[in-house]
């Protein structure tokens, strides 16, 4: 997902928000509980600005400018739907807005990554006990393919990962390789040794090998399928298995670590990622034996327009989809040309009825600054991603998700997505 602005507990990037965490402190205020109306508790840090809407239709607000808010404004709306804007920055600043309803979404909590890039890294080293295999090598969601007993993992972001290394066979996994909270601040050299004896700070062990079955690719459409299964906690997430699909049914083959090797609250995530913009996401206590998913439909309804004067307002008209249930839907707007990339949540339950939505104009309100507003005469790619969330699974945990975060076991999400080329 989007990487750029947001960090959760360390993972880089907006699709890196650690989104809606509990807890979160900060300075700055705004609301009273003495007032009319619902509040919703609002924590937000190292934004640039933040903006509140209450209602569907009401003015919008600002409630900070730069730096941290904790506050509880009002939503007197009849149908508790709000709206809260806030701006992470960096090289391309990032403008999230949520569209939800109190019932669905009581608090929200924020954390903007900062506005500088992480130092990258190169870790590199010899790998031991291939016996005529390969490994996959990944720190992180960082990865390397060995076959000749090196590998070189560059441009990496420093930090604290759990480094899994996996021996495959005619790509079957049989042993596995796994040391949890390394750090890696400088370029450094760190060897692998899949004969070295299982211990307590590197685990060493030998697996089964599990399968993942994907169907309904459209290889009429050329369509490819990257297939992904992490170890994750709640702040780590590792790739144990990784494989690109071109072909119905196609198979990737992951590890099944044992239950005794796990530590608490971790979990397996899996992603289907399709070029074509469709997807599934799915995290798991443990995996089976063999898993096998079948691809979303298409999202062909939503067309996009954009006014030619003034303020630039995106319009988007068809929401209907074949898949249920619908949870909301994100609207991406980006282009190379353009000052900021927007991030727009909208809930099911806050568009109701409606089967068209405008984007909000925010550039009249104080604090802000124009280098947020999307500028004319420069190429806009707009993207309307449908989300459909099988089980229930709280707002903030989708929004969570999709800010790049590690959802709980039990989490699932299936997506579709439409694209256009706009000429604002």
């Amino acid at each position: 997902m989007y990487r750029n602005s947001y960090r959760v507990l360390g993972v880089a990037g907006v699709f890196g928000l650690a989104l809606w965490l509990s807890g979160c402190g900060g300075g700055g205020g705004g609301g009273d509980n003495n007032l009319p109306g619902a509040a919703v508790q609002v924590s937000i840090r190292g934004a640039q600005w933040i903006g509140f809407q209450d209602g569907a239709n009401g003015a919008w607000q600002t409630l900070a400018g730069a730096g941290d808010f904790n506050g509880a404004p009002r939503v007197t709306a009849a149908d508790g739907r709000y709206s809260l804007a806030y701006v992470c920055g960096g090289a391309k600043p990032t403008v999230h807005v949520v569209h939800t309803t109190v019932s669905e979404a009581p608090q929200l909590n924020a954390v903007c990554g900062g506005s500088s890039t992480p130092s990258t890294i190169t870790v590199n080293g010899t790998v031991q006990g291939l016996e005529g295999g390969q490994a996959l090598i990944a720190i992180g969601e960082s990865t390397a393919v060995s076959v000749a007993g090196t590998y070189t993992i560059s441009s990496m972001p420093a930090g604290t990962y759990d480094v899994v290394a996996v021996r495959l066979a005619s790509g079957t996994p049989n042993r596995v390789w796994l040391q949890r909270g390394r750090t890696f601040t400088t370029s450094t050299t760190y060897d692998i040794n899949f004969n070295q004896t299982d211990g307590s700070l590197v685990r060493v062990f030998d697996v089964s090998s599990g399968t993942l079955t994907i169907a309904g690719i459209d290889t009429g459409a050329n369509e490819n399928i990257t297939a992904q299964v992490s170890l994750q906690s709640a702040v780590r997430s590792s790739i144990i298995g990784l494989g690109v699909a071109t072909q119905d049914g196609a198979v990737i083959r992951y590890p099944m670590i044992p239950n005794t090797v796990l530590s608490a609250g971790e979990s397996f995530r899996v992603r289907l990622i399709s070029d074509a913009g469709r997807g599934i996401e799915e995290v798991v206590a443990s995996l089976p034996s063999s898993q096998n998913y079948t691809l979303p439909a298409p999202f062909s309804n939503p067309s996009f327009s954009v006014n030619s004067t003034g303020a630039i307002v995106v319009d988007v008209v068809g929401f209907d989809y074949s898949e249920s249930p619908v949870r909301g839907y994100l609207l991406d707007l980006s282009g190379d040309g353009q000052p900021a990339r927007y991030q727009i949540l909208i809930s099911r339950s806050w568009l109701g009825s409606a089967n068209r939505y405008s984007t909000p104009v925010l550039s009249n309100l104080s604090g802000w600054n124009a280098s947020w507003t999307l500028q004319r005469g420069q190429p806009l790619n707009a993207a309307l991603r449908v989300l459909v969330v099988p089980n229930t699974v709280p707002t903030d945990t989708l929004w969570l998700a999709l800010q790049g975060g590690n959802p709980p076991a039990g989490f699932q999400l299936r997506y579709a997505t439409r694209n256009a080329s706009l000429n604002p």
